[in-house]
């Protein structure tokens, strides 16, 4: 007796039921194997920091590179004060490309699928880029008031100031829910350089305000910057439509 040919047997058709029950039975299997195994804080740092493209620690290195060769080079303290001013903001822009990358790649709704949170994964950044802007900021700011080519105010005021305020804009960028806003941080910071310089250009107006003014502004930044860190976390998992990308 001939066979009826493959394609025309009649395909079984699975029971609903049966489906929800194995997907659950493989989400069941799937959680109970990952908390079997929990990553270790150090261990998700480490797992992160692979995925971070270090050229932009090299970038950073090298601004500060450049900025200590034009503090031994400057002649004033208007052109040291004009230095930092300009190269503090490039250096906390050079942090936006690996925050942003998931946004403009379009990858936070792969991520919130993931086993740890969206949270997790924007503090784990922010925890591995803080540490090493730390480590090459002390080294900078050791060497420079060491070798006598800046005092601490000048660190302080010159550079500490508007790299806080150039935090402040990136992360608050960053961390509004529609897309298209994101993209305004670099003009924004380039705008508050430009004002930055043409504060130093004043020396009349530099020399109004006072220390206790700029320790007053240097906290007021300070303060709003960790706002902004917490804003970020807080609003991290939603996206441009103001509704929660995974639920």
């Amino acid at each position: 007796m001939k066979r009826p040919p493959f394609d025309t047997l009649p395909t079984p058709q699975p029971r609903e039921e049966a489906v929800q029950a194995t997907v659950r039975a493989a989400t069941q299997a799937f959680r109970q194997r990952e908390a079997s195994r929990p990553l270790s804080q150090l261990e998700f740092l480490r797992q992160q920091a692979q995925f971070l493209h270090k050229r932009w620690w090299l970038l950073q290195g090298a601004v500060l590179v450049l900025l200590w060769w034009l503090l031994q080079s400057a002649g004033t303290a208007y052109e040291v004060q004009r230095a930092m001013g300009t190269l503090a903001p490039l250096f906390v822009v050079l942090v936006l490309p690996e925050l942003w990358k998931n946004r403009s790649s379009g990858a936070l709704e792969i991520e919130c699928t993931a086993y740890y949170s969206l949270r997790q994964i924007y503090a784990a950044r922010m925890v591995l880029f803080g540490l090493v802007d730390l480590a090459l900021l002390t080294l900078f700011f050791s060497a420079a008031l060491l070798a006598g080519q800046a005092t601490l105010r000048d660190l302080i005021i010159n550079f500490l100031l508007p790299f806080l305020v150039t935090g402040c804009i990136c992360l608050r960028t960053l961390s509004h829910r529609r897309d298209t806003v994101c993209y305004a941080a670099l003009p924004l910071c380039l705008a508050w350089t430009a004002v930055w310089v043409l504060l130093i250009l004043s020396d009349q107006v530099y020399r109004m305000i006072s220390l206790p003014m700029w320790l007053g502004m240097l906290l007021l930044a300070t303060v709003y910057f960790l706002y902004a860190i917490r804003k970020l976390q807080n609003t991290c998992e939603t996206i441009w439509e103001v509704s929660p990308v995974w639920h």
